[in-house]
């Protein structure tokens, strides 16, 4: 049996629900998603941008294009934070964008130790401008969060969704 890592899973997760091509901008956080992104090989197209606005407008104006769902990729914190204007676009437009944040480490979480990009409850944060958002807490919750998440995406009214 193949041990995945919560990155694999992920990624992996985002190939069976149809993800061909994820908007991003590398940072730390988000190290062992690339290099499982790197390891799938050609299934998914990654384009980087220079800020996490860009990623995640690029993401927006894919959906809107193709009608397929704009996937991207931001570090926790700040990088989200940058992000959310689209996703207040996306919301008011009703279009499908998955917003896969990376996060502090998770026994850092609700700590306040001033980790790197860490701010006080990211997940309820985002949860007011998304229309579903869940936190993986362990590997083995990626491929039933990341489901979830296209769940949402695909019944009723089309809007963002983050994990």
């Amino acid at each position: 049996m193949t041990t995945l890592s919560g990155a694999e899973a992920i990624i992996k997760s985002l190939r069976n629900n149809g993800v061909d091509t994820v908007f991003a901008l590398p940072g730390g956080q988000l190290d062992c998603l690339f290099d499982a992104m790197y390891r799938e090989g050609e299934g998914i197209r990654l384009i980087h941008s220079r800020h996490e606005q860009g990623c995640a407008y690029m993401a927006y104006g894919y959906a809107r294009s193709t009608g397929k769902v704009g996937t991207f990729a931001v570090v926790p914190g700040p990088g989200l934070l940058n992000a959310s204007a689209a996703l207040c676009t996306a919301w008011s437009n009703y279009s499908p964008v998955l917003c896969i944040s990376g996060q502090i480490p998770s026994d850092g979480i609700g700590k306040g130790y001033g980790d790197l990009h860490e701010i006080d409850d990211q997940l309820g944060m985002i949860r007011h401008i998304t229309k579903w958002a869940e936190r993986i807490d362990h590997p083995t919750q990626a491929p039933q969060s990341i489901g979830e998440a296209f769940r949402q995406l695909n019944s009723g009214s089309p809007r963002p969704v983050e994990v």
